[in-house]
């Protein structure tokens, strides 16, 4: 009886200190909110808002439209917000690990019902450190791109019997991998060796959250909810079932021929009636439907709680001693030089900036992830030794960068504000 009232009673005091931490939040000081709305506007973005937090504030700014007719966008909108959701990912696998169901050093193909290996090096286990840190050497093959297209525009909405297994996908051929060798650009042959060059692709987190369903035995969208959101009382979800009956969901936007063009979760019906088919989904069947790499929904106040409440809580202190340990530094001729060589050292399902880059220029280490995706940008980043972190949401901008880029010139003005005391 002493030991079930202890529980409760713990129990209770968590929910009260999530519920704390997750305090509704405050507006920018005016002057802040002046100069972020000119940023929107100067680069003419659809809808968009921006976030930060600290051990004892969370701040909000929100601007323009979640629909390209309609709507304002507010706290309440919600966007896939890309990239980002592969921290969430990466927070099951560890926590697995930490439970003993997984080991970083475990070979993969002990999880998979599918041959993957590097046929250039076949004796070189793949390992789940290798996916966490883009050292795997896979790359986003081209059936791979085609299905991750299908999830963004039909989702679940997939009848379950034209959903191809992922084993299937994989039994096809092996060119999931990157060539042997590449050559720099001073024309050095270069080898690409898994556990070593550094090479971001979003496979590696579907086979990660492939792993997940099936050591969980359930769909990977339940152990996020169950095992992180829930943990703090954040609203979001790798479904849109799950978001609230409140929420707005925007979709992402591309401008092209003079018109924004929804991409990303556009719907025109009701979300039961487009997703009946999430109901009779097996796990480990094909966790794209789910999009672990790209796909979780939240809004910018709930990302900033989330995270916040994540730096603040000591039972997350190992998984995040692990996760923010450089496990990855570029060296000479390791580094596919992605997103503008931005990457220059990671951790686990995290980009870490140590120096003095973009527009951070002090209270290092900064950990995040930036995320693109049809149109929309998102970015978050946070110092774990100072306790703050900033949020920033777009789902579309007339002001398209060209290529494959690290910081936007729009993230990077809105960050120097937001740092800026």
């Amino acid at each position: 009886m002493k030991t079930l009232i202890q529980f409760l009673l713990i129990t209770f005091l968590l929910a009260n200190v999530s519920k704390s931490l997750g305090q509704k939040a405050q507006a920018f000081p005016q002057e802040k909110q002046e100069i972020l709305r000119h940023i929107f506007q100067k680069y003419e973005v659809l809808g968009g808002s921006v976030a930060s937090f600290s051990e004892k504030n969370l701040h909000s700014f929100s601007y323009g439209y979640a629909f390209d007719d309609s709507i304002a966008f507010s706290d309440s909108t919600f966007l896939r917000i890309a990239s980002i959701s592969k921290m969430f990912t990466g927070m099951i696998a560890m926590q697995l690990c930490e439970e003993g169901k997984l080991s970083l050093d475990d070979d993969i193909k002990k999880f998979l019902d599918f041959p993957l290996y590097n046929a250039a090096y076949p004796h070189v286990p793949i390992t789940i450190t290798m996916l966490l840190n883009h050292t795997s050497t896979l790359k986003d093959s081209k059936i791979i791109v085609e299905y991750a297209m299908k999830t963004i525009f039909r989702d679940s909405s997939l009848q379950a019997q034209s959903i191809q297994p992922l084993k299937h996908i994989f039994t096809k051929g092996n060119y999931h991998f990157l060539p042997a060798r590449n050559t720099s650009k001073k024309g050095e042959s270069i080898a690409i060796k898994p556990g070593e060059y550094f090479h971001y692709t979003n496979l590696n987190f579907v086979i990660l959250a492939h792993i997940i369903e099936t050591i969980e035995k359930k769909p990977f969208y339940q152990s996020v909810q169950e095992r992180l959101l829930q943990r703090y009382s954040v609203d979001g979800g790798f479904i849109v079932q799950e978001l609230p009956k409140w929420a707005i969901l925007s979709p992402q936007y591309v401008w092209k021929n003079q018109a924004w063009h929804a991409e990303a979760d556009y719907y025109t019906k009701h979300y039961d009636s487009v997703f009946t088919s999430i109901q009779d989904y097996t796990p480990g069947l094909n966790v794209l439907r789910f999009s672990p790499q790209a796909g979780l929904r939240i809004n910018s106040t709930g990302l900033a709680s989330f995270f916040r409440q994540f730096l603040l809580d000591s039972a997350m202190q190992a998984l995040r001693t692990k996760m923010f340990t450089s496990s990855w530094k570029e060296k000479l001729n390791n580094n596919a030089g992605q997103f503008d060589n931005l990457f220059k050292e990671w951790g686990l399902a995290c980009h870490i900036i140590n120096t003095k880059q973009g527009p951070f220029i002090k209270d290092f280490p900064w950990i995040g992830h930036i995320g693109r995706a049809n149109g929309a940008y998102t970015i978050v980043y946070m110092s774990p030794l100072h306790k703050k972190g900033i949020i920033i949401l777009i789902n579309g901008m007339k002001y398209q960068p060209k290529g494959n880029m690290g910081f936007a010139e729009i993230e990077k003005e809105m960050i120097k504000s937001i740092l800026s005391e």
